[in-house]
């Protein structure tokens, strides 16, 4: 029996040193150097490595890509900007694969659940929009998007760091009056301000594109514009050909004059409210003169035009009711350019060149003024006339045309 409850005692002595040492061993993989404690401090340090690193040599990597000159154009652009932000959507990928890993294991928290769905979300909406312009530009590859850039701008942004290149861009105005904004490389950058500069500040940029991407496809620097420019953006088969017809397009409208304020209004325009409160007095007796005020009218694009109104009536009217005898666009405040405002025979509006105007128009009835070329009617008692100015590189700037006699002949 003593040999029986030696045994018992030796069999539970051993039990208890083997619970002893399970649980030790649970001590040591929580306690400090334990396995659960070192692969939580490897996530610790691998966390900020990926925020903080990842992100410098994918920075590092895109500026050398932008920098490149045999890469910023064509296809091997389009390429360029496969890598850089296909490469950006599949990290955001990635993460939103590692995230949800983590988000299926079973001691995560509600917070934790919370704050990776949110993650995944965000990751998969960033991969989206960046992948999304890549699919979209296939289809413009073999026919880019073609356009003529006026107003241009050259642009260069320092780098930060020694992580980051510097960067260049062409900016400009097209013949709608759409902006854009394309990345370019030091070597193009150099060309065009040499050229720009060399032109007293009159370049244009013929280029073709991808939408979506701003991708150039081609560059061409010019000094005058090719009959292909005005080609591209034809004008409205209302405008006639002959400045004697007094037609005049802005935006998709064709206004003849005379014409009534109305019309204008009809279109969406607003006198202004200085002039709003005008009333013009009517023409009483033989020969007598029109009474005529120059206001302004601006529309939802905050564009601004000065229509000349007259009152051909015997009644005093206000200025609503009146008629535009007369336009007068300026193109230094930019409001219009190209085929925002178009002339008998198409000609634009900071496009057009004196010798355009010239060729189509014919000699003027007055150049006289150094920059203007007036083309007037023969009616003395209806002198009808365009005034057309331009600036010192040629380019139609100033645009006035009147057709409206200032008295009444009839009566």
């Amino acid at each position: 029996m003593r040999d029986a409850g030696a045994f018992e005692t030796l069999i539970f002595i051993k039990a208890r040193e083997k619970m002893n040492n399970i649980n030790e061993n649970r001590t040591d993989k929580r306690a400090p150097g334990g396995e659960k404690s070192k692969a939580e401090l490897k996530w610790f340090i691998l966390f900020p490595a990926v925020i903080f690193f990842l992100p410098i040599t994918i920075l590092a990597v895109v500026g050398w890509f932008t920098s490149a000159d045999a890469f910023a154009i064509g296809i091997t652009g389009f390429m360029q900007a496969v890598i850089v932000y296909g490469g950006l959507g599949l990290v955001a990928v990635i993460i939103a694969l590692v995230l949800f890993i983590l988000l299926i294991q079973p001691d995560t928290t509600f917070l934790q659940k919370v704050g990776r769905t949110a993650g995944i979300l965000l990751c998969l909406a960033a991969a989206f929009f960046l992948v999304r312009p890549l699919v979209l530009d296939i289809p413009y590859l073999k026919r880019p998007e073609a356009a003529y850039l006026e107003r241009l701008e050259f642009d260069y942004e320092m780098g930060i760091g020694d992580y980051s290149s510097d960067s260049y861009y062409l900016r400009g105005v097209d013949m709608t009056g759409e902006r854009h904004s394309f990345e370019i490389s030091e070597k193009r950058y150099e060309e065009g301000r040499a050229l720009w500069g060399g032109n007293d500040f009159a370049l244009f940029a013929k280029v073709t594109y991808l939408p979506h991407t701003s991708t150039l496809m081609t560059l061409e620097f010019m000094t005058e514009l090719d009959a292909a420019g005005a080609e591209l953006y034809p004008p409205s088969p209302e405008l006639s050909n002959d400045w004697k017809n007094f037609s005049i397009q802005i935006n998709d409208t064709v206004y003849t004059l005379p014409v009534p304020l109305a019309a204008f209004l009809n279109d969406g325009w607003v006198i202004s409210e200085e002039d709003a409160g005008l009333s013009l007095a009517g023409a009483e007796g033989p020969y007598a003169s029109y009474e005529w005020e120059w206001v302004s009218l601006t529309n939802d694009r905050e564009q601004t035009v000065s229509v000349c109104a007259f009152n051909p009536t015997e009644s005093t009217i206000p200025v609503a009711e009146s008629t535009v005898g007369g336009v007068h666009v300026i193109y230094g405040n930019y409001d219009f350019s190209g085929t925002e405002l178009r002339l008998p025979g198409g000609l634009m509006l900071g496009w057009s060149t004196r010798e355009d105007v010239l060729e189509l128009y014919g000699q003027p009835s007055d150049s006289s003024e150094a920059y203007v070329l007036t083309y007037e009617t023969n009616d003395s008692f209806d002198l009808a006339s365009w005034r057309l100015g331009f600036d010192d590189s040629g380019i139609l700037d100033d645009v006035m045309v009147h057709h409206q006699s200032y008295f009444d002949k009839v009566q």
